[in-house]
């Protein structure tokens, strides 16, 4: 047992302290540095230290990039170039120019374009072309290979033959100016129209350029005479100017009978009918609309509302109310022809609150829409033409969905769905036909969707595809005399 002290105490045993290293004199002064950058600047990492990390990490970032960098230029030194003699097409990387390869010997036919050069690949019996695709060589490489002639067939600019394809909605529409009088201001050409509201039981007047005037009634074109009184009073369109408008949308509005004064018959009317020959009869059946017949000289017609009024209007006298004995008691004789003539609209689109009217079409049906602005589909993309003439009669602009052109097939009126000539559509907005179904199938297309031929015969044309085309070359500079492909 310890002895103990004067004061009680029991002493302490000697503690064995270990030797203070380096690394803890060094881990005390990182402390107390940590400490001191915490109470001045409120961040324990210390500002060089911050600064230090910094530096190595954009060193390492530099090296990392300068490996990188010094990788990828020594793959392409050692990489391989594109074989040109192992591709379909190939195009200059720095001209730009397109090539078809040919065997047999090997060699560079110059083509034009991708349409162009599809056509050649089919023409020179490769089953592959109709997918080919341009692969870029560099002009050196392509610099030594023999060359023929160019291609004699043109091609055509910015085409998608295997696209998606236009939506076969269409519109082809005229607007109008509304300061002052109304004035032609230009005709769009709509791919792929969005839809629009029906403007049922509204009229409009319009004045082609040859001078006609017609009076678009319920999707049809009546064409009538300015001269013509009893018709423009029947109508309400006494004083009324007709709009001007394109003959190109016209044409394409389904044309109905004219409205023209009936040329009534001499003679005296029935016996026991009232009133004379030309006179306008009513019938009111219980529990149906009122009906109108006119009175000839061997018996009663039955005429449509808008034909009656005409007729009243060239009499002069107002129809006579009859009962339905009469009328069964009389012969009923179908001389006038006014059977297809329309029902009157309920009112006359003015150019202030419509400037826009547009003839649309779908393979099921066509129709006249008026409002202020052209049915163009979202994302759509508009080409103003070089041939926009504004006021005259050729189409100004080509609207075209977000999918560009493709290939259509044309659809006449009266004629199925799709029927027609093949068309490829370029997202420049011009129409090239194809010839035949093996060009068709030389340019990879796989499908189209219809169209209606009076609006593609709006477009601007370019040349035809042809595969029989693509067999000739010709030189550039001469009198392009076409000759057979070596």
């Amino acid at each position: 047992m310890p002895a103990r002290l004067a004061s009680g105490l029991v002493p302490r045993a000697a503690v064995t302290r270990a030797p203070v290293t380096r690394d803890h004199a060094d881990a005390y002064r990182y402390g107390l540095r940590r400490l001191e950058s915490a109470l001045v600047s409120g961040d324990p990492v210390p500002l060089h230290e911050q600064i230090r990390s910094q530096r190595r990490a954009a060193f390492a970032g530099v090296l990392v990039a300068l490996l990188a960098l010094g990788g990828v230029a020594i793959y392409a030194l050692i990489a391989p170039r594109p074989d040109w003699t192992r591709q379909l097409l190939v195009v200059g990387d720095r001209s730009g120019s397109m090539y078809v390869v040919a065997h047999d010997p090997d060699r560079l036919v110059p083509v034009a374009n991708l349409a162009a050069g599809r056509l050649v690949l089919a023409a020179l019996g490769n089953g592959g072309g109709a997918t080919a695709v341009p692969v870029v060589v560099r002009d050196e490489d392509l610099a030594p290979v023999p060359r023929t002639p160019t291609a004699a067939i043109a091609g055509a600019v910015a085409v998608h033959p295997d696209g998606p394809g236009i939506p076969p909605r269409w519109s082809v529409c005229d607007r109008t100016t509304t300061a002052g009088r109304p004035r032609p201001a230009g005709t769009t050409v709509v791919a792929g129209a969005a839809a629009t509201e029906p403007t049922p039981g509204v009229g409009v007047l319009l004045a082609v350029p040859d001078g006609g005037t017609y009076a678009v009634i319920e999707g049809h074109r009546h064409r009538i005479g300015l001269s013509d009184r009893p018709v423009l009073a029947a109508l309400g369109l006494a004083g009324r100017s007709a709009r001007p408008a394109s003959s190109g949308m016209v044409s394409g509005i389904p044309e109905g009978l004219p409205l023209v004064t009936p040329e009534l018959p001499a003679g005296r009317g029935p016996a026991g009918v009232p009133g004379r020959v030309g006179d306008v009869l009513t019938v009111t059946p219980i529990g149906a609309p009122g009906r109108y017949y006119v009175v000839l000289p061997d018996g009663l017609q039955e005429v449509p509302a808008l034909a009656a009024q005409v007729l009243a209007a060239t009499t002069g006298r107002e129809p006579v109310e009859v009962g339905t004995g009469l009328v069964a008691s009389v012969p009923l004789v179908d001389t006038l022809d006014v059977a297809g003539w329309p029902a009157p609209p309920t009112r006359w689109a003015e150019p202030a609150d419509a400037p826009v009217v547009c003839w649309t079409w779908t393979p099921e049906a066509t129709s006249v829409q008026l409002g202020d602005r052209i049915p163009a589909p979202d994302q759509a993309v508009v080409i103003d033409l070089a041939q926009a003439d504004g006021p005259g009669d050729r189409v100004d602009a080509v609207v075209l969905g977000p999918g560009g052109g493709g290939p259509v097939r044309s659809t006449a009126p009266g004629q199925p769905s799709g029927t027609g000539s093949l068309w490829l559509i370029s997202a420049t907005g011009v129409g090239y036909g194809v010839a035949d179904h093996p060009s068709a199938a030389a340019l990879g297309i796989n499908g189209a969707e219809p169209a209606p031929e009076a609006a593609l015969r709006l477009l601007p044309t370019g040349p035809a595809l042809d595969l029989a085309a693509a067999a000739r070359v010709v030189d550039v500079g001469t009198s392009a005399i076409p000759r057979a492909a070596p």
